[in-house]
């Protein structure tokens, strides 16, 4: 290319240049020619009109945005949740936090609950028939009360009355311990307990002192009114209920929610600080007694009488092996 000298036109430079096509040695090079295609050859794999046969659908929410950047593995990396199947339910523990989901459900504390606000309207009417017997089945049930509380508090799911529930512990688990006997003192205090009992199931909260998340299971509940409640699943309601294929299936409901309490009350006989817990023997019958109840709550699911109740077959048994050695 060759720069010819111009003129100053208005302030500007204007230069006039001439290409040769032998300046500078240069040479240009002819551009290939386009390829041709056989329209019958590229039938059927590209679309005639892409927006009418190939864009389909909404626009992408996302459309536009940056990919997420990976997580590097490391010590600091998220690591994923261990499936909710794999949490162990032996050694005084139910897993998770305590893993109480797999072995009661919300539905059943809550009925349980309802219950036995139900029993205490009856068990809690005048001092009078308070020390004539009533006390007894006042410190039954309000061990119960203390046993669900204790388990809300450490549960690990969505389940009623959590934001209550370690002070609900402490109150019902001291006037079940006083329940011992049914002086005045007593029947007032279980009547107080009545009425926070309405309260909560109303929607109010339990206020107390500050309360531990964690239950000390010595100062729960006494292993023999445990065992009352859950003699009285198990004659009451389990062992009728399983017996024929119209029994069970009319009473479906109460024998999944006696099934549950069963495998509950099993599994909290042997935490840290219950009489005999840590004997492996005991613990042993413990966890029989847990998995005969839920392979009933299983039998329920399945509707599978005959299974059922050979798994309430296995509860008493487990029952009876444990007072040959335990009572309490």
């Amino acid at each position: 290319m060759r720069i010819f000298a111009g003129k100053l036109v208005g302030g500007t430079l204007i230069c006039w240049c001439l290409i040769s096509s032998g300046g500078w040695g240069q040479t240009i090079k002819k551009r290939a020619e386009l390829p041709k295609f056989n329209p019958a050859a590229t039938q059927g794999i590209f679309f005639d009109n892409v927006f009418e046969q190939g864009l389909q659908g909404p626009r992408p929410a996302n459309l536009g945005q940056a990919p997420a950047a990976s997580q590097p593995q490391g010590a600091g990396a998220a690591q994923p949740m261990a499936a909710s199947g794999s949490s162990s339910v032996s050694g005084g523990s139910a897993g998770g936090l305590h893993g109480w989901s797999k072995i009661i459900s919300p539905t059943t504390i809550e009925d349980e609950i309802k219950a036995i606000k139900l029993a205490t309207d009856q068990s809690v009417t005048t001092p009078t028939k308070f020390q004539g017997g009533d006390y007894r089945t006042v410190r039954r049930d309000f061990s119960i009360l203390a046993m669900l509380f204790a388990i809300i508090s450490e549960y690990d799911g969505d389940v009623r009355f959590k934001e209550s529930s370690a002070a609900a512990r402490d109150v019902f688990a001291r006037t079940a311990a006083n329940a011992k006997v049914g002086t005045s003192q007593v029947y007032n205090e279980a009547k107080q307990r009545r009425d926070q009992l309405a309260d909560l199931l109303n929607g109010s909260k339990i206020e107390g002192e500050r309360s531990e998340p964690k239950a000390n299971w010595a100062e729960v509940a006494g292993r023999a009114p445990l065992m009352q409640r859950l003699e009285s699943a198990f004659d009451g309601k389990i062992q009728p209920g399983t017996s024929n294929p119209s029994e069970f299936k009319a009473n479906a409901s109460e024998l999944r929610q006696n099934a549950e309490i069963i495998a509950a009350i099993a599994e909290v006989l042997k935490q840290e600080g219950m009489e005999d817990a840590g004997d492996e023997t005991y613990d042993e019958h413990c966890d029989s007694m847990k998995k005969a109840a839920l392979d009933i709550v299983d039998a329920i699911k399945n509707n599978n009488q005959d299974a059922a109740a050979k798994a309430a077959g296995q509860v008493g048994q487990a029952c009876s092996q444990c007072h040959e050695s335990y009572r309490g």
